[in-house]
């Protein structure tokens, strides 16, 4: 069962460390959401141990700039983990088996907006897919770009069977009441065409085991804060962690639209295969 939660102060001393979505749970991708501002200042205040996990693919350190200008205080957090960090650190340090098999040359969608998702000379850059050995995928050129304008480029990558990394699962985000396509929808559309794709983000178990690494607390005494069933609380789902989902955040639309015809929450939490434990409207502590 899913429990409703009308104030976070319920439940703070529940938990000893707290990892954090960003898009959808403490900003709508302008502006920090007061509450939720107001209620990592008070788990702050207590000494709580507080970790930001985001798919954004840029690396920590301009995530981290990012909380500062709308309001937060990066020492409140023990870390700040991003899908972009992973790839940084994986792809571009070719720390594994799968990393040191990538060639040489890649065709980078979306590097003019996410320049820093590997380090510029670990690999050649190119620009067709005819000259490249892999696909890095860090999101559309442009955020108002639709899927249909990549599907001569997945379709050529796919006929020469290149390997793509997605280094953002989410396949939308919601930026000031617009959904924008994400890295994640490009990777969906190639997996249905039969490429091969290694994600690195929510919800995949790596991301959240460094999590739990970096914050130095088991499992049972965390809980992870997100506004996304498909990626913030499924990966809490599929690690062992205790959930809290956000119904402002990218699933708002569709509660608002499901009112009325039951549980609009319970048919989400179906229709996504992710259930979590609290369920809040917003951050509010």
């Amino acid at each position: 069962m899913t429990t409703p939660l009308s104030a976070f102060a319920d439940i703070a001393d529940r938990y000893d460390g707290f990892i954090f979505d960003v898009w959808g749970t403490l900003y709508d991708g302008g502006t920090a959401f007061p509450e939720a501002l107001e209620t990592v200042r008070a788990l702050a205040g207590r000494d709580k141990k507080m970790l930001v996990l985001s798919n954004s693919p840029r690396v920590p350190g301009i995530v981290a700039e990012r909380l500062t200008g709308i309001g937060f205080d990066p020492a409140w957090f023990t870390e700040i983990v991003t899908s972009g960090g992973m790839v940084a650190d994986v792809v571009g340090g070719r720390r594994d088996g799968a990393a040191s098999a990538l060639g040489d040359r890649v065709l980078w969608l979306g590097r003019d907006r996410f320049p820093d998702t590997v380090p510029a000379d670990a690999f050649t850059i190119v620009e067709r897919v005819e000259d490249a050995d892999w696909v890095l995928n860090a999101g559309p050129e442009r955020p108002e770009a639709q899927l249909d304008e990549y599907e001569d480029r997945l379709a050529a990558a796919m006929a020469r069977g290149l390997p793509m990394v997605c280094a953002n699962p989410d396949k939308s985000v919601l930026h000031g009441g617009a959904r924008h396509l994400c890295a994640g929808a490009l990777a969906e559309r190639y997996e249905e065409m039969g490429g091969a794709v290694r994600y690195f983000g929510k919800p995949y178990p790596e991301i959240f085991a460094r999590c739990l690494d970096r914050i130095e607390l088991p499992a049972g005494r965390v809980l992870v804060v997100g506004d996304n069933l498909e990626t913030d609380i499924l990966g809490a789902n599929r690690t062992g962690i205790d959930s809290l989902l956000l119904g402002c955040g990218i699933h708002a639309a569709a509660l608002a639209e499901k009112a009325g015809a039951g549980d609009p929450l319970d048919t989400l939490i179906k229709d996504h295969g992710a259930r979590p434990r609290y369920y809040a409207g917003t951050l509010a502590w």
